[in-house]
């Protein structure tokens, strides 16, 4: 019981935290402003400002999260490309970083945590749309073709 609980409030918080944070980390090395990080869904219960980013932390945070900034439209293909990768990339150097305590600490958090990072790593990665909402993967792929199709 306790394991399931720590998966859904502390582990895929977790996760979508550093996901998001991906997507800003590069956006800021595009020195863009305004970047916003929401983990969860429902009413908002608490955020800190952190390097001008606003981390927003929602009622039910196992579900999701989103990183939003103020050159959205404004960014170039390859900018946007990249911002969409930082996310996955990040997720799966979280991976690396926790691997050499695998052996050491020898816990299910540890493995969830790898489990999951992984899982959102690679979900993100493919290229889909569910309505308004489009993972990573559509964002990079649509980026690069109109790359390819302006050169």
């Amino acid at each position: 019981m306790w394991d399931i609980l720590f998966f859904f409030f502390i582990v895929v918080p977790l996760v979508h935290l550093i996901h998001e944070s991906g997507h800003v980390l590069v956006a800021k090395l595009f020195r863009v402003s305004g970047t916003q990080i929401v983990i969860g869904v429902g009413r908002s219960i608490g955020n800190i400002t952190i390097s001008d980013t606003i981390i927003k932390c929602n009622l039910i945070p196992f579900l999701g999260g989103y990183s939003t900034n103020d050159k959205e439209g404004h960014l170039t293909y390859g900018q946007q490309a990249c911002i969409s990768i930082g996310g996955p990339m990040l997720n799966f150097l979280s991976i690396i970083v926790v691997l050499p305590f695998l052996n050491v600490f020898t816990h299910f958090l540890i493995d969830f945590f790898i489990y999951f990072s992984l899982w959102i790593g690679i979900v993100n990665l493919i290229p889909f749309k569910v309505g308004d909402k489009k993972s990573d993967g559509w964002q990079i792929a649509a980026s690069v073709i109109k790359l390819v199709r302006r050169n």
